[in-house]
């Protein structure tokens, strides 16, 4: 034979030599028992590659089921008995005396996913833990899940946390020497493994101490997302009734243009003789019925006349929605510098803002297209 040929058939019979450990193996985590009639879930340290495992008893679907003996043999040590497990066997899995109502799924990990019935309609759900080289311990449990029923949503916060005091309480009745805190997570599908044989997350859940009356440490995602979603809904009817209420006021005052004092500084008689609308704020009382004003807005610091208002006109620390017919530049009152002339506005109609800038009129404006300042303007 050729050296190639030669090598290859010594590795043939190489193999062929050694014990045929993963033929032991069933499914992932199930190891066949000696005879291959029947499989048992081992945890993480009793696999095939250094344990042997010898079955009697009942069996179904290929895995032990009912009464049986489970006897794991180390291959290392003369194939001497390392871990007896004998009495009943659900799904493969070893009970070790449990009381456990239905079917069990166990996960890679050393962890088991355990049908508890149900509690107020939901179903309810330990996972369990085990030794690496030891069977199940229902009180070992790492958390309590539950499944909501149909038609609960997991946003309806009273109806979660009562369900989680009940399955707190369950579970101390089940497991009273358990001393240490508990997980709780509500799901509002089945809970079942995932390819990555992990479970998914809860949507809500809890951490309470042994001897707790009520949810601790508690948190809710759809709760969280059903509050932003009312609030961002609540911000959208705000910002149409302030869109609304602005439309109003242009229409009511037959407003041409909106403009910031900026723009009539710069150039009033682009709008001279129009009505314009302006957000201002009162700078200072020039005589009884005209002031000086500047902008409520952001835009560059400029003053303005306005006329045709009373002393009760609103105080320096409130912004003003104001409708106003552009005039001309005039001089101030009483100045001995005839040259400085201002643009002047006179006063048709105001409204007293809530909120600085006017935010509660102008909250729906987040652009600049929104209002075309200095541009013609159409109520709705």
């Amino acid at each position: 034979m050729r050296p190639r040929t030669l090598l290859l058939h010594a590795i043939l019979l190489t193999l062929a030599s050694l014990p045929s450990l993963y033929a032991q193996a069933g499914e992932h985590g199930y190891v066949s028992a000696e005879d291959g009639r029947c499989s048992v879930w081992a945890p993480s340290r009793l696999q095939p590659e250094e344990y042997a495992l010898r079955y009697t008893g009942g069996c179904k679907n290929g895995r032990a089921e009912g009464k049986g003996k489970a006897e794991w043999l180390y291959r290392y040590a003369e194939m001497k008995v390392k871990s007896r497990w004998e009495g009943e066997f659900r799904n493969g899995v070893f009970l070790n005396g449990s009381d456990i109502m239905g079917s069990i799924t166990p996960i890679p990990g050393d962890h088991y996913l355990i049908p508890m019935g149900k509690v107020n309609g939901a179903d309810l759900l330990f996972i369990s833990t085990s030794e690496q080289d030891g069977p199940l311990e229902l009180c070992r449990t790492e958390s309590v899940r539950l499944v909501l029923p149909a038609g609960v949503s997991a946003a309806d916060e009273d109806r979660v946390k009562n369900l989680m005091l009940e399955a707190h309480r369950r579970y101390r009745k089940t497991c009273p020497d358990s001393g240490k805190d508990l997980n709780l997570g509500i799901h509002t599908e089945a809970v079942r493994p995932q390819p990555n044989h992990m479970l998914p997350n809860p949507i809500a859940q809890a951490r309470m101490g042994p001897a707790a009356t009520q949810v601790e440490r508690y948190s809710n995602k759809a709760a969280d997302q059903a509050r932003q979603e009312q609030a961002r809904a609540e911000h959208e009817r705000e910002q149409e009734a302030s869109r609304q209420q602005f439309h109003d006021f242009s229409r009511r005052n037959n407003i041409q243009a909106w403009v910031t004092l900026q723009q009539l500084d710069e150039n009033p008689f682009r709008w001279e003789g129009q009505t314009v609308g302006v957000v201002v704020r009162l700078e200072r009382m020039l005589t009884r019925d005209r002031a000086l004003i500047r902008s409520a807005l952001r835009d560059r610091f400029a003053l303005v006349q306005l006329t045709g208002i009373t002393p009760d006109f609103p105080g320096s620390q409130n912004s003003v929605l104001l409708a106003a017919t552009v005039g001309k530049r005039e001089p101030l009152p009483d100045s001995d510098d005839k040259n400085l002339t201002l643009a002047t506005l006179h006063h048709l109609a105001s409204r007293t803002c809530d909120k600085p800038r006017c935010g509660d009129w102008l909250m729906w404006a987040r652009r600049d297209q929104d209002i075309p300042w200095g541009e013609p303007f159409k109520a709705r």
